[in-house]
């Protein structure tokens, strides 16, 4: 893996698959309690099809690497890493066309970040199964199937707290992951601080999304067992243009490697490209 520096001098580590002759970059960001590993599957084919050279970023607080798992030291430091992230590619690409892409919690990260000053630098966004917010008509009510859980108890006082500018208790664990033991593969995060959790989703979503004027594309799995997949399109045709689309059989995870979102992908990137050059 290769890594960078961020602004506190923390060294936070990414992997790259370069695409041979393509001066888009894509950076690609992962889920709620994995790493960068499982985007491997989608990252690979977009290089080799010589779509965009792609990055895809430990996030502070995740990885085999992280000083600190599960935890950041602000609200919002996700951002500031991935500005500064930013930098450290455009000085290994002239002028590159920047996708800004994410998975799950991932897409959360994104929209955070469509209302950070570094989004001038970003020319379009991917979403991929996207969590949007808790109270978002995406999210079902209650969902059995989903192996994280999030402590309400803690977190609705500790937002209360934080609206009066009280952030004592910031460190405390509002996220945990109940995956099978047989299921993981120790890279996993599974507990997540309340400055970490909240860090992974915007929290005015509405205005957020009306706000995202790029081209923005939004995939989901008909089978997805943490969203609802319908509900996807009627939220962002109220708010946004983006283009939304529901992925027959495949899930939440399987979005990844299933060959329709490669080719939807690759279809909406080079139409954007044929539109920029016309």
């Amino acid at each position: 893996m290769d890594y960078f520096f961020a602004r506190d001098g923390e060294k936070l580590h990414y992997q790259v698959y370069s695409a041979a002759s393509s001066n888009h970059v894509m950076i690609l960001l992962h889920g709620i309690s994995e790493d960068h590993k499982y985007l491997k599957g989608l990252a690979e084919p977009i290089a080799e099809r010589n779509l965009a050279t792609v990055y895809t970023p430990d996030l502070r607080g995740y990885g085999d690497h992280a000083k600190r798992k599960g935890d950041v030291d602000y609200i919002g430091q996700h951002e500031d890493d991935l500005e500064d992230f930013i930098q450290h590619i455009k000085k290994k690409h002239k002028n590159p066309t920047i996708t800004l892409a994410g998975h799950s919690a991932g897409g959360g990260t994104v929209l955070r970040l469509s209302e950070h000053p570094s989004s001038s630098e970003i020319d379009r966004y991917l979403l991929l199964a996207p969590f949007i917010h808790h109270s978002a008509p995406t999210v079902p009510k209650k969902n059995e199937k989903s192996y994280g859980k999030a402590n309400l108890g803690r977190l609705i006082p500790l937002f209360i707290l934080n609206g009066f500018g009280i952030r004592k208790w910031n460190h405390w664990i509002v996220y945990e992951s109940n995956k099978p033991v047989e299921k993981r593969h120790g890279s996993e995060t599974l507990a997540l601080s309340h400055r970490l959790f909240v860090s992974r989703y915007p929290e005015k979503y509405k205005q957020v999304i009306a706000n995202m004027k790029k081209p923005t594309l939004v995939l989901v799995g008909e089978h997805d067992q943490e969203f609802i997949p319908d509900a996807f399109e009627p939220l962002f045709r109220e708010n946004n243009k983006a283009e939304t689309h529901v992925l027959k059989d495949t899930n939440h995870d399987g979005i990844i490697k299933d060959p329709q979102t490669i080719e939807w992908i690759e279809n909406w990137m080079t139409q954007g490209d044929q539109e920029k050059s016309v």
